[in-house]
């Protein structure tokens, strides 16, 4: 019920079914109107003359909204009351009361009171009327309450007994309303799309015990036809008899469209990559890997088809960089166009511009006739550029420009031609550091160099060999029957670093198939095993090797600066010693550097150190052995040596 504003005449219009009261100007209770006895409980008789007027709403003596317009204390009156006092221009004032006394049930009024006067206009005394309100009337009549859900940004509404009595204007034009008057007193599961009004009633049963405050809530709306996609954040907290509920809107229409578009996109991608990881592994199935680097590298190339971006592919030798460019042609939009491959180390640097550029006939002698260049081939194609780092820097300058401006002009020739090709360069050399260097050309590096697909070593993408093994089996066996590694070899396949990556495995395939047995060839270091086991292994023996006194220093001769073991120096010396049928009289090779230094230059520094030789008769050998041994200059004075500048060359001398 809404409360109509009393006019502040001498003794307004009050109708009879609203309690009112009045009071003198000396604060006495001068009428109590039949209303008020039946609401408050207490007679005319009792109250009349009497300023007790408190005790319709209090259990103690307190001031009454008349009392403090009729006293002028308005001040303390908004003290009081500071949310819910409206003030009119007459001297009126309205409230919400939380009264201590319990009226029909309720502990809230609606309260206004204003000043009599009389046909002169002055005060005479003052009028309060009440009635009870329940907490629904309060939220729907109250202002404040009223004001705060107006302007609040997001649609907003509030709840009591599963109906809306308050609202704002965005939560109306949410659920397809013109204002928000036209919503109150709706049940709040009436814009419930029917795919989820069953759980929204369940939930939302005794009083929303279903719903927990502070949590997210996912709804379908349906809205003139339409579904539309809503965020609800509710908050339920109990509100005197009732259970309350007031829940902020988000609608995600929009963000869940956006996400079914790009799931959809996603799927459409996922079926293309399949698709193109299909006809990959037609062409070459040493692409196709199940280990993160090489899935990483296969989504990188795959990504990189789709653009006409300038790149860069990054790996050792025999990794595939030229079939992976293949791969990156063929998924990309100028697959059907040609797909031009350059080996720029077997290019004579002479030739360079010719082969690129082509001629035209008579630009020098033997040109016959025109000539197209790898550019004019690869118009509208890929131009692949293996060993990219190979080209001069001249070079570099004129295919520069060439691929900026996407035209040329052939050796001899003075017309421009077009020249529109994607670049993809190939190489295993440090570009990054050829740039410091000044091998090549900077704004060359940046124009190739836009992005860089590593591609992992063979020893990095252990998990997939016996894919790469099966695949090559089955490639190159002349049988029916698909040939079957063994066991233990294929754990030294596993366990070798395939320095030839790629490459070497389908040499070692070859000559398996060929031979029946698996060898490994690589040209690595002399000495230096490609399987990590027996290099440690290796390791292990050398440094059983070093003599018991050198151990403790793991490895370095004594002396203030040392001189360190070096097992693979020590492994040549020993062959070279074998090849020659004994010891050799040069210098040993297992002394590092500063051990030489010392031997040849300990006279003339005066204080670097002392290297004493002695010659011992090896067992069974017949030859003298040089040991040495480097003393600090003290311990050479204590033991009484010789401090010569050509001992060494002489004990060498006699040695030899």
């Amino acid at each position: 019920m809404i409360i109509p504003s009393l006019p502040p005449a001498a003794l307004p219009e009050i109708p009879s079914d609203l309690p009112a009261f009045t009071l003198n100007a000396g604060g006495k209770v001068t009428s109590w109107n039949a209303a008020c006895a039946r609401l408050t409980g207490i007679t005319a008789r009792e109250i009349l003359n009497t300023g007790e007027q408190w005790r319709a709403f209090y259990l103690s003596p307190r001031s009454c909204l008349a009392d403090f317009i009729l006293s002028g204390r308005i001040e303390e009156l908004r003290r009081e009351y500071p949310t819910t006092l409206r003030q009119g221009a007459s001297g009126e004032a309205s409230c919400l009361l939380h009264i201590e006394r319990t009226l029909e049930g309720e502990s809230s009024i609606w309260t206004q009171a204003g000043l009599l006067r009389d046909a002169s206009g002055d005060a005479v005394g003052a009028y309060q009327i009440f009635q009870t309100v329940s907490l629904t009337q309060i939220a729907a009549f109250s202002p404040i309450i009223q004001a705060f859900i107006d302007k609040f940004p997001l649609p907003v509404a509030l709840v009591l007994k599963q109906k809306i009595v308050a609202t704002n204007m965005a939560y109306a034009q949410l659920t397809g309303y013109d204002s928000p008057e036209e919503m109150l007193g709706m049940p709040i599961g009436l814009f419930i799309d029917e795919s989820d009004r069953e759980r929204f009633l369940n939930l939302n049963a005794n009083n929303h015990e279903g719903i927990l405050s502070g949590g997210t809530y996912y709804w379908k709306y349906r809205v003139r036809g339409e579904v539309r996609h809503v965020e609800g954040h509710p908050s339920v907290f109990p509100w005197g008899k009732e259970t309350a509920l007031i829940s902020t809107i988000v609608d995600i229409t929009d963000k869940i469209r956006k996400e079914k578009e790009l799931e959809s996109e996603r799927a459409r991608l996922e079926r293309e990559n399949a698709r193109l990881q299909a006809r990959i592994g037609g062409q070459n199935e040493i692409f196709l890997g199940r280990g993160p680097a090489m899935r990483k590298t296969m989504n990188l190339a795959l990504q990189m088809g789709k653009t006409d971006t300038s790149l860069v592919i990054l790996g050792e030798t025999g990794t595939g960089k030229s079939m992976l460019a293949r791969v990156i042609h063929d998924v990309s939009a100028r697959r059907d166009q040609p797909f031009v491959m350059v080996n720029c180390a077997a290019i004579p640097e002479q030739l360079l511009e010719s082969e690129f550029f082509g001629y035209v006939k008579g630009a020098f002698t033997g040109a016959q006739g025109n000539r197209q260049g790898f550019l004019g081939a690869a118009h509208r194609g890929t131009l692949f550029l293996d060993e990219v780092a190979e080209l001069s820097l001249s070079m570099q300058a004129k295919l520069l420009h060439a691929i900026e401006t996407k035209k040329y002009t052939p050796v001899g020739g003075n017309r421009p031609l077009d020249g529109d090709v994607r670049l993809i360069c190939a190489t295993n050399r440090d570009l990054v550091q050829m740039v410091k260097d000044g091998a090549l050309r900077e704004d060359f590096f940046y124009r190739i160099f836009v992005v860089d697909i590593p591609i992992p070593p063979l020893r990095e993408r252990r998990e997939d060999l016996p894919r790469l093994i099966e695949f090559f089996l089955a490639k190159f066996s002349p049988l029916d029957v698909r040939p079957r590694i063994p066991d233990d070899l294929m754990k030294r396949f596993l366990a070798y670093d395939w320095p030839g990556n790629v490459r070497e495995l389908q040499n070692v395939i070859l000559r398996y198939l060929a031979t029946g047995q698996a060898q490994f060839i690589s040209p690595a270091r002399e000495g230096v095993s490609s399987f990590p086991q027996e290099r440690e292994r290796e390791r292990e023996r050398e440094r059983e090797r070093i003599p018991p006194r050198r151990r403790g220093n793991a490895g370095a001769c004594a002396g203030p600066r040392g001189a360190r073991y070096h097992p693979e120096r020590a492994g040549k010396l020993r062959r070279q010693q074998a090849a020659r049928g004994g010891a050799s009289r040069r210098q040993p090779a297992h002394l590092s550097p500063p051990l030489r230094k010392t031997r040849h230059c300990a006279a003339a520094s005066g204080a670097a150190g002392l290297t004493h030789f002695r010659l011992e008769k090896a067992a069974g050998a017949g030859r003298n052995k040089i040991q040495p041994r480097v003393l600090h200059p003290q311990d050479a004075v204590r033991q009484r040596l010789p401090f010569p500048g050509s001992a060494p060359r002489d004990i060498a001398s006699a040695a030899s």
